[in-house]
């Protein structure tokens, strides 16, 4: 019988993972930029009616005794970002064990816990072939039990369009947030193109490319019939050792021009090998400060 997705371990080490995220990465950005936005400072800016997962120390309680509605208090304070995590659920994603997907949905899960902790709100976007229903905006620690079961129902399966994904996704959210994107960057040429027009919107942008040990050494030989998990197309293949070295380089290749691309235009990059446990990776990733930094 397989591992369930979340459990109660899993809930023990989001709640580390925060305390980390804390200790290591949100107290570098107190009061570092100026902002318009909610916070918690001492100038007073205007209300908004509450949404759940609001922190009730911002509710006007005065207001609430003489209108019976409740209203958040908005101030001024240092600058803060949405989260937005761009899921792919591609077919190419349902591969290995354990499965790309899977390490995805938890390292989704991950973040979004932290993003709920600790900033103006966190959101889970899964895209194949287009935006598919996401949970947007999302307030509060309490709303991670809604972001776990959203991600348990999801099943990856069919082809994906990067591009199209986020044109899609640059319609609706105009202002600039953190973007981290969670996929194998399968149809590299596209991906980078998708991302450069994030860049224009001045989202900023970290890339986690999950990777299954399967990919980085196929234990396969002799002949072979192989079959694209997205379009189905097939082709039969007689592999060597010489074809797999070829093979090995060419992946090699392929993780390196992604991680060039990220550099140059200062894009987060991690490689996400699914053998690595999730919370050592999310652990790592923020230790070093290559996340929400």
């Amino acid at each position: 019988m397989s591992q369930p997705l979340f459990d109660k371990d899993f809930l023990k080490k989001l709640e580390c993972l925060s305390l980390i995220a804390r200790q290591l990465v949100f107290s570098r950005r107190q009061a570092l930029r100026p902002s318009v936005k909610k916070g918690a400072s001492i100038e007073f800016r205007d209300y908004r009616e509450y949404t759940p997962g609001d922190d009730p120390r911002t509710v006007d309680w005065t207001a609430y005794a003489r209108l019976g509605d409740l209203f958040v208090k908005l101030f001024r304070q240092e600058e803060e970002l949405d989260l937005w995590l761009l899921l792919d659920t591609s077919g190419s994603m349902d591969f290995g064990e354990p499965s790309k997907f899977d390490q995805a949905r938890r390292i989704a899960a991950a973040l979004a816990y932290i993003g709920l902790s600790h900033m103006d709100s966190a959101s889970v976007v899964p895209f194949g072939d287009g935006l598919l229903p996401s949970r947007d905006r999302l307030r509060g620690k309490g709303q991670i039990f809604r972001v776990l079961d959203f991600l348990t129902n999801l099943r990856a399966g069919g082809k994906t369009d990067f591009q199209k994904s986020v044109q899609m996704f640059i319609s609706r959210v105009r202002r600039p947030g953190l973007v981290v994107v969670l996929s194998d960057f399968y149809g590299l040429e596209q991906a980078r193109a998708a991302m450069d027009r994030l860049r224009f919107l001045r989202h900023q942008i970290h890339v986690m490319q999950l990777v299954s040990p399967w990919e980085l050494d196929p234990p396969i030989r002799g002949e072979l019939r192989l079959i694209d998990t997205e379009s189905r197309v097939h082709q039969d293949l007689t592999v060597t050792d010489s074809m797999l070295r070829r093979y090995k380089t060419a992946f090699d290749e392929f993780g390196t021009a992604l991680r060039r691309y990220s550099m140059k235009y200062s894009i987060g990059y991690d490689q996400v090998h699914t053998t690595v446990a999730f919370d050592e990776f999310i652990r790592r990733v923020l230790q070093h400060g290559r996340l929400l930094a």
